[in-house]
Order: structure tokens, then C-alpha cells, then sequence
């Protein structure tokens, strides 16, 4: 029986990339999307001095010296101000409001400050200019937020999509979570790029262990992917098609982890092979590799996809794993 290698059924349909949508979204509907260009603070962060708690607005240099026993007499009490408020034009520093009594006609300051007590100045939480998220980058709640506080009400992200058609309701919620780790939306209409539906054959048809019975082939503008009716194939078909796919085009990058194996790694030459691993604290430990148990998964928190004509790795060998979560940094 002769199956189809994966790298030669992909590669052409790499090299021809299609011209992948883009969509500008707010920064929170953007979580989990990849950014379609690189995503840079526009201004300073915060745009002005802020205070960092309560406390009243000051310049220090009018209180050099102020103490309990020297205090400094003012007339104008000092502007309040809450965590967040921008300083007042002039003022450098935040005083506690227990350091200022009032006398009167004046105000008796019992506490000096320095420059900067008790504020961020402009700049300091993010410089104008500095990267939030890299070009291929899939969007995270914290980059977001940071976006959101730079100023940036949309984001620039590649609008990945793809649909669920036939899969039994825990395989449809599993590749759902797997495609959103890709940075996929699911849609069901007829623009997707991507049509995922359950592989009806029982012939193996590709050197993929496991997920031999899946495929992949182009329809129009899209692809479609059949994923074979159990969770190791559906991982399998996301590891080593789809993911590769999205990578190409977008720029996406797994999160990469290095480790010693803790014991020898087998591979059978000719067909490719997902292996599962768990990280130890001094050594890589395979728990897997083709034959995946839904025991060897829940205990994984790394993958690799073994190419075909690599016989296997030896224990002590240094080796190069990706995380399963996230699938994409």
C-alpha cells in the first residue's frame, strides 16, 4: 500500500500561500487571533507623569529640607489626586496627605520628596514605539490590554477561519480548542479557508502515525481537511498539517523548549510520527510516539513531529520540543 508523504502532499500548497484576509478588530476581540503585522505602542505609556497612589501632587524642589521639626509653610493646599490621575502641570512628586497640616492661613508640610516618589513618568510602562506584539504573534489578553492602554482601539490580525461539519459533539469542542490555539475562528458559511469534516475511508492514505486515514486537498479558495473520527487523529492532523500551514503563511512561531531525553526515542523510518513528551526537571521524557493514549496526552506538555528516514534519538541526546499549550506563541 503505497501512502502519501506528508511533507511532499504540503509543500506545494506552502509555496503557493493564499493571500490570507485581514481584519482590523478591537484589541479584546483580537485575543487569540495572530497579529498580521508587527504591533507597536504608538506613544508613550502612560502619555504623561501618573500617580501610583493616593496621595497630593508636589515639587519636590519646594520642600528641600521639610521636616517635622522644619516644616515648610504653604498657602495653596496641593492637588489630591487618585492611582492613575495625571500629575498637574509642574508638580514631580506625590506626597502621603498626613505630611500636611492645616494652620490657618497655611499649611505646614512635615516631609520632604524626591523627583519621581510615588509616580510612573511618561514612558515608563511602555516607550513610544516598543513592540506589544511581533508580526505572526497570536494575541494575548495581557498584549491586548496593553494595546487597549496605548491607545490602539483596532489591531491588524489574519482572519483565519475555519468550519466543523459532521464530528460528534466532544471531537467538534476538541478541534474547536485546537484551531483557536492556531489562532482559527469558526464560522459556517461558504469564505472559509478551511473545511474540516470527518475522514470516511478506513484505507490509510497518509505517512502520518497517527492519522493515516486523514487528507488534505484544495476546493477553490480553501482547503479540505478530513481528520480521522478519534482524538489522536485530529491531534495528529493539527500538529502536522494544519499547524505547518498556518506557520508558513503567517509567520507564527511554536514555543520552542529544549531537553535531555531520558531515554531512548525509536522512530519507524518512512512515515512521519507524532511524538508526545513531558518535561522534567533535568530530563525530557518521551511518552509516546505514533500510538497516542488519551493517558500519554493528558500527561504531555510537549510535542514533535518526527520526520520520515530518521531511525530514532538516544537517551542523553539533546532534543528540541514544542509546547502543546500554547500551540503558538
Amino acid at each position: 500500500m503505497r501512502l502519501s508523504p506528508l511533507d511532499s502532499l504540503i509543500a506545494p500548497w506552502q509555496a503557493a500561500a493564499p493571500a490570507l484576509p485581514v481584519a482590523a478588530l478591537a484589541p479584546e476581540a483580537a485575543i487569540g487571533c495572530l497579529a498580521a503585522s508587527v504591533i507597536v505602542a504608538p506613544g508613550p505609556v502612560p502619555p504623561g507623569s501618573i500617580a501610583l497612589r493616593a496621595g497630593l501632587a508636589v515639587r519636590a524642589e519646594d520642600l528641600i529640607g521639610a521636616g517635622p521639626q522644619s516644616p515648610v509653610m504653604q498657602t495653596g493646599r496641593p492637588p489630591a489626586l487618585r492611582p492613575g490621575d495625571l500629575l498637574p502641570a509642574g508638580t514631580d512628586a506625590l506626597l502621603d496627605p498626613e505630611a500636611v497640616q492645616d494652620q490657618g492661613a497655611f499649611l505646614e508640610i512635615t516631609e520632604s520628596a524626591v523627583p519621581g516618589l510615588h509616580i510612573r513618568r511618561s514612558g515608563e510602562d511602555l516607550a513610544a514605539g516598543q513592540v506589544i506584539v511581533p508580526a505572526g504573534g497570536r494575541i494575548s489578553a495581557r498584549q491586548a490590554f496593553a494595546a487597549r492602554l496605548a491607545g490602539l482601539d483596532t489591531l491588524p490580525v489574519f482572519d483565519l477561519s475555519a468550519s466543523l461539519e459532521g464530528f460528534d459533539a466532544p471531537l467538534a469542542a476538541l478541534l474547536t480548542r485546537l484551531l483557536e490555539g492556531c489562532g482559527f475562528r469558526i464560522a459556517d458559511d461558504d469564505s472559509v479557508l478551511f473545511r474540516l469534516e470527518p475522514a470516511r475511508t478506513t484505507t490509510p492514505r497518509l505517512a502520518l502515525q497517527p492519522g493515516e486515514t486523514g487528507w488534505i486537498e484544495p476546493t477553490g479558495h480553501g482547503f479540505r481537511i478530513e481528520v480521522p473520527p478519534r482524538f489522536d487523529g485530529a491531534l495528529a492532523m493539527t500538529l502536522a498539517v494544519l499547524l505547518p500551514l498556518v506557520r508558513h503563511w503567517t509567520g507564527a512561531r511554536p514555543v520552542a523548549q529544549t531537553g535531555i531525553l531520558s531515554r531512548k526515542l525509536s522512530a519507524g523510518l518512512g512515515i512521519a510520527a507524532i511524538a508526545l513528551f513531558k518535561t522534567g526537571p533535568e530530563r525530557l521524557e518521551p511518552l509516546a510516539l505514533g500510538e497516542i493514549t488519551l493517558a500519554s496526552w493528558l500527561a504531555a506538555d510537549s510535542y514533535a513531529v518526527l520526520p520520515p528516514g530518521i531511525e530514532g534519538f538516544a537517551a542523553g541526546e539533546t532534543f528540541t520540543t514544542y509546547r502543546l499549550a500554547p500551540l503558538l506563541a
